[in-house]
């Protein structure tokens, strides 16, 4: 460092390494590093006072698992990759029902989970796929 009265400077050089390595820290702080997306939970993407009160694996690694959340009579369903499964291509969704008819999913081809799907409702149907592994629970009550 060269002084310059009380200020300091930083040669050219060294600033323009301090600044792509905070371009690249930030980069990595905005899309994530690999191996972050497992971090999801089925309360982290359902919402704070959900808990899980149902779950079922879905493929044969198992490649996904699907989850019912309650708050409440509020249902929840999410449906998380898991393994090496995350960040893959294949199809997942996950799907809500009530006893009168009304239901909502969401389906793609998303790298960590498909949902939350909400619905105030203390009994619902619910299920979801992975790819062409698929399953739900066929009594809400």
């Amino acid at each position: 460092m060269i002084k310059i009265g009380k200020r300091t400077t930083m040669p050219k050089s060294r600033i323009a390494a301090v600044g792509v390595t905070s371009m690249a820290l930030a980069l990595g702080a905005t899309i994530g590093f690999a191996g972050t997306a497992s971090a999801a939970t089925p309360q982290g993407v359902c919402g704070s006072g959900y808990t899980v009160r149902g779950s079922h694996t879905l493929g044969s690694g198992p490649n996904a698992t699907v989850y019912l959340l309650r708050n409440g009579t509020n249902a929840c369903v999410v449906t998380l990759k898991t393994g090496s499964s995350i960040g893959n291509t294949v199809e997942i969704g996950a799907w809500i029902g009530a006893a009168d008819g009304y239901s909502n999913a969401d389906v793609g081809k998303y790298g960590t989970y498909a949902g939350p799907i909400k619905l105030n409702s203390s009994c619902v149907y619910w299920g979801g796929h992975y790819g062409s592994s698929s399953w739900y629970d066929k009594t809400p009550c």
